[in-house]
């Protein structure tokens, strides 16, 4: 099963169904299961999870890089307003 946005804001869950990934594909998927000893359908959803574990580590990384982007040019106006002091960041 594979989720989709429903109306409502529901993730819903609904079928997979790929129809043509093509012959090197299944070749592929063949060869990768008959070497690990798993199933093709393990297989494929262990991909799957690492592609998404990759994507969401790829999206918090950019938002991650763009607040510090922020950060520094935060920064930037502070020094250029007050010239550089380091009492800003003293904790007490």
């Amino acid at each position: 099963m594979c989720n989709t946005l429903h109306e409502s804001g529901f993730i819903m869950p609904s079928p997979l169904n790929i129809r043509d990934i093509g012959q090197d594909r299944k070749a592929a998927l063949e060869l990768e299961s008959k070497l690990t000893g798993n199933s093709i359908a393990e297989i494929v959803r262990d991909w799957i999870d690492a592609g998404i574990t990759r994507s969401r580590a790829e999206r918090e990384r950019a938002a991650w890089m763009a607040s510090a982007k922020e950060s520094i040019a935060d920064e930037a106006r502070h020094l250029e307003r007050n010239g550089p002091s380091l009492a800003r960041f003293r904790q007490i």
